[in-house]
């Protein structure tokens, strides 16, 4: 007993180091975790989504070259530091592009858990330009990274909000640094919190509530349908590789899936569903869709013809 007390009284000696950094902070969560947790019926399908949900972001974050820096529950905090301003167009972009391609795998795998119910992910993004970054170092060579800030805090805000797919809140200028950074199939608009959402997310805070933006689509443009069958070969194409994607949404992908099929098992089955998804139901479709308007057109030529000729 008095060496365990001995013990207990002597911990381990820890080391701390702290350094002001500016950088890009990713806070992600479940939407409605509380809610599966409270239900019997749905409590161990959360027990069993969320070991897989950890290690299936720790490699995006990795992949999008960010430090992750620690599970939150029911999601996780991930940091991208910034070491010159004029690098924030990339890392954005390359947060965003994590978060799209985390949002989908979930959405269309589940990450191989079946439940009654589907889980959701949200992401708030932020610019901390005044981070509080603590290093603490152990005896026995462990290293753990905090930080907080401002921002931080306000990255934890933003993952509360719903927001269309890839449901991602960021503030304008993070928006408009991924705008200018290269095409993407992710779009931003501007969202203005009501009093409730002021209250519910922000405690009635008002700082950074004026530059909030959402994920949301852009109002459609109307086209001509030769521009659809056009846009929608090239796409095909591109999915096929005969040709280069418009948009460059790959890189990301491509570091995170060797690393995530050399898990468990249950990895490269996640994999196997998601890529016949993406075959089967999303290319194929498509496929589909352009034969079907390829012949609407034919016969609309031809019944212009007949007219003409007549």
């Amino acid at each position: 007993m008095d060496a365990l007390k001995a013990k207990a009284s002597h911990p381990k000696d820890r080391e701390f180091s702290f350094a002001r950094k500016r950088g890009v902070v990713w806070v992600c969560d479940i939407a409605g975790s509380s809610r599966y947790l409270n239900d019997d019926a749905t409590a161990q399908d959360l027990e069993d989504f969320l070991p897989r949900l950890y290690r299936t972001s720790a490699i995006m974050v990795e992949a999008a070259g960010g430090e992750f820096i620690k599970w939150t529950g029911d999601g996780f905090l991930a940091w991208f530091e910034v070491p010159l301003h004029r690098d924030l167009k990339k890392i954005a972009s390359t947060v965003f592009e994590a978060a799209f391609h985390l949002t989908v795998l979930v959405n269309v795998t589940q990450l191989g858990v079946a439940s009654g119910k589907k889980f959701k992910l949200r992401h708030g993004v932020a610019y901390e330009k005044d981070a509080l970054v603590t290093t603490i170092k152990s005896d026995d060579g462990v290293t753990l990274i905090d930080l907080i800030g401002r921002d931080v805090v306000l990255a934890f805000r933003l993952s509360g909000i719903e927001a269309e797919f890839p449901s991602i809140v960021t503030q304008r200028e993070l928006a408009t640094a991924h705008k200018e950074q290269a095409p993407s199939h992710i779009n931003f608009t501007a969202w203005r919190p009501s009093k409730e959402d002021r209250l519910k997310f922000f405690k009635g805070e008002a700082r950074g509530l004026s530059s909030i933006c959402v994920t949301g689509g852009r109002k459609p443009r109307a086209i001509s349908k030769q521009a659809v069958i056009k846009r929608s070969k090239s796409a095909i194409a591109a999915a096929e590789g005969r040709q280069p994607a418009k948009y460059p949404f790959h890189e990301v992908w491509d570091r995170f899936d060797s690393v995530f099929l050399s898990g468990p098992p249950w990895c490269r089955e996640v994999m196997a569903e998601y890529l016949r998804f993406i075959k089967d139901e999303l290319l194929g479709s498509l496929k589909g869709v352009v034969a079907v308007m390829e012949e609407v057109s034919t016969d609309e030529e031809q019944d212009k013809q007949v007219l003409g000729d007549g």
